[in-house]
């Protein structure tokens, strides 16, 4: 009988489900939040039932077994039902405690609460597809096993990696039993080298800052920080304060004393960004805490990187977000080779899990060393679209399965700005070309116009490059290859003219670097848009608009294109102009 692993992302935020084939193949991985249409989906199962069904009928077969993995620990998940059971963790009696900081730098509310969350989340995920399987399959032949969660975001990180061997870091909020975990990748197999254990955490640090900003790290508004960040200057005070708190010694790092950590926060809120006020005054507040995280992991990783495991470096973790830095890392660490996986952050745990699920089945079993292409989520269903042409009325709505990338390019080159949906949907936050909106990057004033007609958020904020892979070196400084959108890096000052739409302030881009073997027709289309154009480059963002999730379905994609300013909507074969 054939087995399919079921990963699930069971952290109280960005849940997510991911399926490995018999064969080892990754089927399925994608947030759930896609789904429901509910941004990082707090405290929600990650296998929602309509969800499993879609999934189990698409890429699973109903009456073969079933292993379920998780990434929490066993031991971690008994911790926190003690924590429930004895009212620690209770909701009904979190708003009674009393506050105070912690060592984690959150009042005790926050963490308390957090805890409650995780609680919720991992009792929620996992039973919906027990059910469905059982009730709508007749299907009870599945199993549940747990790892620990640094491991599979390692698994998530190194399994889909380019590399045979590769030293890792896992770096984010917090695991288990801390923020930071080295590991060994040789041969298919993760070895754990040291981990940082406590309250001490670059991630959480990073969150703090980002509400410091004025801005919200629950819903998930580090981008914003990380984007506002080149408008200001290093604030010497603030830096003095961020390095008192942070004493690195090898490969971790502590804090000072409770009471340390409260005058720190005493200080910090002085420099907050006052109520109400604009986000540019908190400019130097959002410089000075970008700089210091990367210098601080950039001391972690040298230090690493002298152990001499490798010269190729994987990372992974929600700090792996962070792409102004990520861009500086192989100028900055000595390592040579870097990859970043599409979805580093706790949804990346999903197939993180699944993999590590079937190489326990299978331990003679090594992944592919090849790039994982992260077009792994749902498709819009071929009926859904046959029907909205034969229904929608529309008076402008074309198949052109033979010129659509040409009249795409032709209406991108006279300003247009167009929705992009086909095939299948990217995992992970960023869009890569199939569930995108596209735009001319030659305009100055395109990148306003965006925001003001369709994403709806703030002017600071910059839109990203998709650049033809083979002319990255013409357009960037010590160009690398960043297939996922992954790294932020500097235009050479020749070009910035050229396409100022996807300049940020401080003359980089976050790339994403597009080869036709990964994405073939968004290939043709950046390659028939240089054509016309001559630039090799598209302004590419994530088909939503602020505050919500990128589209999923063809019903998300159709509402978004009547009330937004988008110009046209290609779905397919079609293109649907107003």
């Amino acid at each position: 009988m054939q087995t399919f692993y079921i990963g699930l992302a069971t952290t109280f935020h960005d849940p997510a489900l991911a399926v490995v084939g018999p064969d080892g193949e990754v089927l399925f991985a994608e947030a759930t939040e896609r789904f429901l249409q509910d941004k990082r989906a707090y405290t929600t199962a990650a296998d929602v039932r309509g969800l499993v069904r879609r999934v189990i009928r698409d890429h699973c077969e109903p009456d073969a077994a079933y292993v379920i993995a998780k990434p929490w620990s066993s031991g971690f998940c008994r911790l926190l039902d003690l924590n429930y059971l004895s009212g620690i963790t209770n909701h009904e009696k979190l708003s009674k405690r009393s506050p105070g900081m912690t060592r984690f730098l959150v009042d005790k509310s926050i963490l308390f609460q957090s805890l409650w969350q995780q609680h919720t989340s991992l009792k929620l995920s996992g039973g919906n597809l027990s059910s469905v399987l059982g009730v709508d399959f007749g299907n009870r032949n599945l199993k549940y096993v747990k790892f620990q969660h640094h491991l599979a975001h390692a698994a998530n990180a190194c399994f889909t990696s380019p590399f045979d061997e590769a030293a890792c870091v896992i770096c984010d909020g917090q695991g288990e039993s801390g923020s930071m975990t080295y590991l060994e990748y040789r041969h298919g197999r993760l070895k754990t080298l040291d981990q940082l254990k406590g309250p001490e955490s670059l991630g959480i640090l990073y969150a703090v800052c980002t509400d410091f900003c004025g801005f919200s790290s629950e819903a998930g508004e580090e981008w914003k920080m990380m984007g506002l960040a080149p408008y200001g200057e290093i604030d010497a005070e603030i830096l003095d304060a961020l390095r008192a708190l942070v004493r690195i010694d090898g490969l971790k790092f502590k804090y000072p004393s409770l009471a340390g950590i409260e005058q720190w926060a005493a200080a910090m809120q002085k420099k907050a960004r006052a109520k109400g006020a604009l986000a540019i005054t908190a400019a130097n507040l959002a410089c000075t805490a970008q700089h210091f995280y990367e210098e601080t992991l950039t001391e972690l990783l040298r230090n690493f990187y002298k152990l001499g495991i490798s010269k190729n470096l994987v990372l992974g973790g929600g700090c792996a977000l962070n792409s102004s830095y990520n861009g500086k890392i192989l100028e900055q660490t000595g390592f040579e080779r870097l990859h970043i996986p599409s979805a580093p952050g706790d949804d990346g745990n999903a197939l993180g899990c699944a993999l590590l699920a079937y190489q326990a089945d299978h331990p003679d079993a090594k992944p592919s060393v090849t790039v994982q292409s992260p077009y792994l989520g749902s498709a819009i269903p071929r009926q859904s679209i046959d029907n909205l042409i034969r229904f929608g009325r529309f008076e402008k709505a074309r198949n052109l399965p033979e010129t659509l990338v040409e009249e795409a390019a032709r209406l991108l080159s006279e300003g247009k700005l167009l929705g992009w949906v086909q095939g299948r949907a990217e995992f992970g936050p960023r869009a890569l070309g199939n569930r995108s909106i596209l735009a001319d990057p030659r305009s100055p004033d395109m990148k306003d116009r965006i925001n003001d007609l369709v994403k709806f958020r703030e002017e600071f904020r910059p839109f990203a490059p998709s650049i033809l892979d083979e002319f990255g070196p013409e357009y960037f400084e010590n160009y690398q290859c960043s297939p996922y959108m992954e790294r932020t890096l500097r235009f050479r000052p020749e070009v910035v003219a050229k396409v100022p739409a996807v300049v940020h302030v401080n003359g980089t881009g976050r790339v994403q670097s597009v080869r036709r073997e990964w994405n073939p027709r968004y290939h043709d289309l950046i390659a028939a848009f240089h054509k016309v154009t001559g630039v090799p480059i598209l302004l590419n963002t994530s088909f939503n608009i602020m505050g919500k999730p990128i589209i999923n379905s063809l019903e998300d994609a159709v509402g978004l294109f009547f009330t937004t300013g988008l110009d046209a909507l290609v779905i397919g074969d079609y293109l649907i102009e107003k």
